[in-house]
């Protein structure tokens, strides 16, 4: 199987690893004081210079060419590599199709590449009005009002819905475009242990007997990007309903890519019942656009937030290439391609997952084009991601603060397009790299120890040597007192 190196001059032979000043607990660095606002942030370089000299930043990297099945790409430090992308979150691989690059181009000479104004002052064309009617077709809602990224319509239907007397119950592990939505809607809000729905239960239950008119909203998501992992929704929008309580799914990770039609994971489940659910999702995944939108089959619910949503009312309108691009892509998997694609990224993961099975490694959640595979400690899957770049494939490490510590893990998003040759050189490369990681984990920790040893025993002597001193100097310097011969 042929092998893509990376242009990096250092062999990944060489590379090597030391704990010294290695922290990687962000939170301590979130809420920093002081009144210089330039100079408080500083502090957060200890944090970074360390991994930054051990070459282990690797959030910052671009891509040098379309991001397709194999691509390339550049790192924070500069260094080129090419190889096979399990990076990019393009769930059905359309990203390039070519009727979308043609739609955004026709888009481009026929109207404009910009709105020019936020959607209630002349920034709406024809392209975002048509997407608007057929996205609410595609989920068979009765109305939808379109946001300019998938971040903002979570924050914004939050915080255009909530008021600071009313309540949220959310998942705690919902996105952070939803929790910041919540906290800057209300104080009242509860995050809730992740999945359970008994949790949310008891504290709705509690709400509800203590505030009869209050309003509650209960936040989740269809599919959980980082564990791959869903709710029965069925049960919570039934349990919502029997306490006059409402919810909102966000379906970012699921729209497109899963159910036989691609409405998302309510579709796998079969939830009919929508008569107090709102839905969100965005484009970034499937749509190949950073589009987001919000559904409802009360209409009245869209139109208060097209005045009472600051996201909305405030934010230049998502421009005609954008949502020419997004009408392309949904047409495409609202069809028999769309149906292929979706079958066969699913087929990619039980491939996938079956082997690393084979070789002992944890995959966690549920079928779906993200497969998260665990790692375990941050360090380690700090390195293994290097060390992928040095073989050639881009792949994302994911860790604390985004998941529980300890819980690292690479989030490998798969495409329909990708090949079983290039999953067999992704199993085996990772394989490889975590055999390797370890070794330089271990390796670096050991001499850290031995260090750290020799240094306690150098101090220990240097000690004894300052004791030794101070005591045969007391014995040169003492003297007896004696009355003067007077």
């Amino acid at each position: 199987m042929q092998r893509y190196p990376t242009t990096n001059p250092i062999p990944e032979f060489n590379r090597t690893f030391t704990p010294d000043g290695i922290n990687l607990n962000y939170h301590d660095f979130k809420n920093v004081k002081g009144k210089d606002l330039f100079e408080r942030v500083k502090a957060f370089q200890a944090l970074m210079s360390p991994i930054r000299q051990q070459r282990l930043i690797l959030y910052d990297r671009r891509n040098m060419s379309p991001p397709a099945q194999e691509c390339y790409g550049m790192d924070d430090y500069g260094d080129i590599f090419y190889g096979i992308n399990f990076a990019s979150a393009d769930y059905l691989g359309l990203c390039t199709h070519q009727d979308a690059k043609d739609a955004a181009s026709k888009a481009a000479q026929e109207y404009s590449v910009n709105s020019c104004g936020a959607p209630l002052a002349f920034g709406a064309s024809k392209f975002y009005m048509q997407l608007k009617e057929e996205l609410k077709d595609f989920w068979g809602m009765k109305d939808v009002i379109l946001y300019s990224a998938g971040w903002l319509a979570g924050f914004g239907v939050i915080k255009g819905l909530i008021r600071p007397y009313d309540y949220v119950v959310m998942d705690e592990l919902a996105h952070n475009c939803l929790s910041e939505g919540a906290f800057a809607a209300t104080k009242n809000v509860t995050r809730t242990p992740h999945l359970n729905t008994q949790a949310m239960e008891d504290k709705i239950k509690e709400i509800r007997n203590s505030d009869q008119d209050a309003c509650i909203l209960v936040v989740t998501e269809g599919l959980f990007s980082m564990d791959a992992d869903y709710v029965d929704l069925v049960k919570l929008q039934a349990m919502t309903k029997r306490y006059d309580a409402f919810l909102l799914i966000d379906c970012a990770h699921d729209f497109g890519c899963m159910g036989e039609n691609g409405k998302g994971v309510f579709e796998i489940q079969g939830l009919k019942d929508f008569s107090n659910v709102i839905l969100m999702s965005g484009g970034s995944k499937c749509l190949s656009t950073n589009v987001g939108w919000v559904a409802c089959n009360d209409k009245d619910v869209i139109d208060y937030l097209k005045y009472f949503s600051s996201g909305y009312m405030f934010t230049n309108s998502v421009n005609p290439v954008q949502c020419a691009t997004a009408l392309a892509q949904l047409r495409i998997l609202s069809g028999g391609i769309g149906k292929r694609l979706r079958k066969q990224v699913i087929e990619n993961y039980h491939y996938m997952k079956g082997i690393l099975n084979q070789k002992g490694f944890k995959i966690l959640g549920n079928p779906s084009p993200i497969l998260p595979l665990l790692v375990g400690n941050e360090i380690i899957c700090r390195i293994v991601t290097r060390l992928m770049l040095d073989e050639g494939i881009h792949c994302n490490g994911i860790e604390y603060p985004i998941v529980r510590m300890n819980q690292a893990r690479l989030r490998v998003n798969l495409q329909p397009q990708h090949t079983k040759e290039q999953m067999d050189i992704f199993i085996s490369t990772f394989e490889y790299c975590f055999a390797k990681a370890n070794q330089i984990f271990q390796t670096g920790m050991e001499n850290f120890q031995t260090n750290f040893e020799a240094r306690e025993i150098e101090n220990q002597e240097k000690a004894e040597q300052q004791k030794k001193f101070h005591i045969g100097m007391n014995d040169h310097i003492g003297f007896d007192l004696k009355k003067p011969n007077l």
